[in-house]
């Protein structure tokens, strides 16, 4: 059925839509986790910078909304919900106020949206490797370092949404989550091997800040070094917070992980706030996707922390 609908869309018998922007794709071949997000938050901080009116255009995966489309952030600051959104697009407005950002299964309909409403001159889509129906200029893959393409296998049976062959349509690689003990050199190879002539770069995550939302304090990455704390995470791969944290020094007295998008409810408050009181816990420690999805919900009087990352490009 994949290679079906991709050969549709070669053959010109589906055709892609365009629209009066410059449109750049950041996605992935591979389910969830490689840093999609933060790479387009990237990008639209370097499109800044250089004034470029800029919009971001999302599915909003999981969000509990039927509306067709709809407008997160309004290049002023977010108008919508997390039930509405969806965590990572409000996740992206919140970092990101003076960009908007749009959502909807039909990029080419959001698209048309955008550029009535805000008249961007750049479009950026987040996770739309995938997404064939909107023309793009400039098509980024996302692959990671560590995980690579799991089995090889296509879904349900591996992490692969479409073959390996098909990094061959992205215009620039880039290998994320390297690492110094994993610089991905043999990765790199196999790539350029089977997408000759295409430019592969290399990025990093890095933890940015420590900020605890209640009191607005925001600290170092390095504040985390000798901290007693209980972390917490929903995301597609907790495994790297927990990673993270544990080389910046922190102490883990309780990592718990949950499913990605996790819906938080009473009984998970709870076990947090249990844990917050505890006398050998300094504080509770998560990560900027889950906050976002707690942040309305969660009491006042939670010790907590939020961490944030950053991509930084090593080429």
């Amino acid at each position: 059925a994949v290679m079906l609908r991709l050969l549709a869309y070669r053959k010109g018998i589906v055709k892609a839509k365009s629209l009066p922007a410059f449109v750049v794709s950041v996605g992935n071949i591979t389910a969830g986790g490689t840093g999609k997000t933060p790479f387009v938050a990237m990008l639209s901080e370097w499109a800044a910078h250089r004034g470029l009116r800029t919009a971001i255009l999302s599915r909003g995966y999981k969000r509990k909304s039927n509306l067709k489309s709809l407008v997160v952030s309004d290049g002023k600051g977010q108008i919508s919900s997390i039930y509405d959104a969806g965590d990572e697009p409000i996740l992206l407005a919140k970092k990101l106020p003076y960009t908007p950002v749009l959502i909807s299964k039909d990029r080419y309909a959001i698209g048309d949206m955008a550029l009535r409403l805000f008249n961007p001159e750049l479009l950026l889509l987040d996770d739309g490797y995938q997404h064939l129906s909107l023309h793009r200029d400039l098509n980024v893959l996302l692959i990671d370092a560590k995980r690579k393409f799991g089995n090889g296998s296509l879904l349900p049976l591996g992490p692969l949404r479409e073959p390996f062959e098909e990094i061959k349509r992205a215009d620039i690689i880039v290998i994320s989550r390297v690492c110094e003990q994993n610089l991905g050199d043999e990765l790199v190879e196999l790539v350029k091997e089977t997408a000759p002539g295409k430019p592969v770069l290399r990025s990093c995550h890095l933890a940015d800040e420590v900020l605890f939302p209640h009191t607005g304090e925001a600290h170092l990455p390095q504040m985390l070094e000798g901290k007693h704390v209980m972390a917490f995470a929903g995301i597609a791969h907790p495994d790297d917070f927990l990673e993270m944290i544990t080389v910046l020094g922190a102490h883990v007295v309780k990592f718990m992980w949950y499913p990605d998008h996790h819906s938080y409810v009473n009984r998970d408050f709870e076990v947090l706030a249990s844990w917050s009181r505890r006398p050998e816990v300094d504080f509770l420690l998560t990560t900027e996707k889950d906050w976002v999805r707690i942040e309305e919900t969660v009491g006042g009087d939670l010790n907590i922390a939020v961490l944030t990352i950053k991509i930084e490009l090593l080429e």
